[in-house]
């Protein structure tokens, strides 16, 4: 049995970063679930509760706990809720990318160039 690296060994800090983990597993369908039909409802060292929408599969959480096992030789609890919980990674990056569009907006420059040229939209913030 091989020795485990030291990242293996660093705790997640939270749950973006375990999901960001996970898509560097090549676990892409595994990620976008986690992405975009998961809210989580708690976060601990080694333990998880999530709230699965509809279109997530219902074996997520084992499937999980089995890379998890697999890659890092962590037992994982990962308990499924009904509570709302946070909104998922989804919504928070749009709410995020919203919020920097808003931001901009409300720049000088921004400003006039809009009020110069009336009509014109924001279409794309890029990053630099």
């Amino acid at each position: 049995m091989s020795q485990p690296n030291a990242e293996q060994h660093k705790a997640f800090a939270d749950f973006e970063e375990l999901v960001e983990w996970v898509g560097h597993q090549r676990e892409g369908i595994m990620h976008g679930y986690l992405t975009h039909d998961v809210h989580l409802v708690a976060f601990e060292s080694f333990q998880l509760t999530l709230k699965l929408l509809p279109k997530a599969p219902q074996n997520l959480p084992q499937q999980l706990q089995e890379l998890l096992k697999k890659q890092r030789n962590e037992e994982w609890t990962i308990a499924i809720s009904d509570e709302i919980g946070q909104p998922t990674l989804y919504e928070k990056a749009q709410s995020a990318r919203e919020a920097r569009r808003q931001r901009m907006l409300e720049t000088p420059l921004v400003k006039q160039v809009m009020d110069t040229f009336p009509g014109t939209t924001l279409a794309k913030i890029e990053e630099a």
